[in-house]
């Protein structure tokens, strides 16, 4: 059964009228109510005086805080906000002391923006260890294989943004943290699509950018330190927003005691109101729920693929399915030329790594799978344009 009735769909998300949008790895169509709290802040800006009237001029992130603890199963004090999950790696890679000789461990195939936030320690002397995966996909076994006496650090993707295969948080911050190693998560591919719990998988850092799967807008992401962490590294900038006491007549350089010290400026309000109304839906359905949901849209959308003669990239197993799949047809120019063909008619997907990238959500239904399969069979019974 989907998680959502049927009313809820046509009044959360209108979009589904118009388009058959799969494509939650790229960015997400705000809820109807995000999107109102949106219009309301933005017409509150008009009128700024009025706030101040009413001592609302400044937007209160404890709550969202909150229902992001709820939704990881982490403490409020490990809970805060950077600007993007880019900015909120390369923070905490930096946050820690560095001394020459040491080294971070990385899969070699793991999105840039994890990539470059190590290469960029070799500047202080630290080895950069990119551990090969020759099948494609991340095995955390062949990644901790890479650790040794020096390893201050691994950093990867919980899910691949390329093909969705997803590994096993536990495993990875469990033997991180045996070690005595740093865990820096990207998490962009599975906070809200995914069951995530912080506290049980023992990892260090996680960072969620909110305009994917949280259903949100640029402009903010999730920051989840854990109190080992934050006993154990410090900031590498500083600003009014990361003190004990932020604004001051002498300013004092105390830090703040939870998660909040790693933003430096102030927050950008209209993304984390507009995420907190994402935050409520994805709680009132249950991650859990729509983790279910979209593993059977999947499974649906590589079972027919592979009836038209697709290949499937992505692992189908149980312990590695995300709500990502990865097909092609076996060739990237004609990879290209199908998902133009299918964006032209309404159906929203992506040419990403090794092919057609395809990434349900909550609102998704197997009519928009049909609609998919349909629209495969009929551009892959066409022939390719001349090249």
């Amino acid at each position: 059964m989907p998680p959502l009735s049927p009313e809820l769909r046509a009044r959360e998300f209108p979009i589904a009228r118009q388009a058959t949008y799969l494509n939650h790895a790229a960015s997400a169509p705000l809820p109807t109510r995000s999107a109102d709290a949106l219009r309301q802040y933005i017409a509150s800006r008009l009128e700024l005086h009025r706030l101040y009237q009413t001592g609302a001029q400044d937007y209160d992130s404890g709550p969202l805080r909150a229902k992001l603890a709820r939704l990881l199963n982490a403490t409020l004090a490990s809970i805060g906000f950077v600007p993007t999950t880019s900015d909120g790696i390369s923070g905490a890679l930096n946050a820690l002391d560095w001394r020459p000789g040491d080294n971070v461990v990385l899969p070699a195939n793991d999105y840039p923006g994890v990539v470059y936030a190590c290469e960029w320690l070799g500047r202080r002397g630290v080895e950069v260890r990119a551990v090969p995966m020759p099948n494609g996909h991340l095995e955390v076994d062949q990644l901790l294989a890479g650790l040794d006496g020096r390893t201050r650090a691994v950093a990867a993707q919980h899910v691949h943004w390329q093909t969705g295969h997803r590994i096993d948080l536990a495993e990875l911050g469990r033997a991180c943290a045996e070690r005595g190693v740093i865990s820096v998560i990207d998490a962009i591919q599975s906070v809200g699509a995914q069951p995530i719990d912080v506290t049980a998988a023992k990892v260090d850092f996680l960072v969620a950018g909110a305009y994917k799967w949280l259903l949100g807008i640029p402009g903010t992401a999730v920051l989840y330190v854990s109190p080992r962490a934050l006993d154990s590294v410090r900031p590498d900038r500083a600003g009014w927003a990361s003190m004990h006491t932020p604004v001051q007549a002498t300013p004092k350089l105390e830090w703040a005691e939870d998660a909040t010290r790693f933003l430096v400026g102030g927050p950008a309000d209209g993304a984390l109101i507009a995420l907190e109304r994402s935050v409520d839906l994805l709680l009132e359905v249950g991650v859990e729920a729509i983790a279910r949901h979209t593993a059977k849209l999947v499974g649906a959308i590589a079972a027919g693929a592979t009836a038209l003669g697709l290949r499937v990239n992505s692992s189908l197993e149980p312990e590695h399915r995300s709500s990502i799949v990865n097909i092609t047809a076996g060739d990237a120019d004609r990879d290209t030329e199908l998902v133009q063909a299918l964006v032209a008619e309404g159906i929203i997907v992506a040419r990403r790594g090794p092919g057609i990238r395809i990434a349900p959500h909550l609102h998704n239904e197997s009519a928009d799978v049909d609609r998919l399969l349909d629209a495969l069979a009929r551009h892959i019974a066409a022939p390719a344009r001349a090249r």
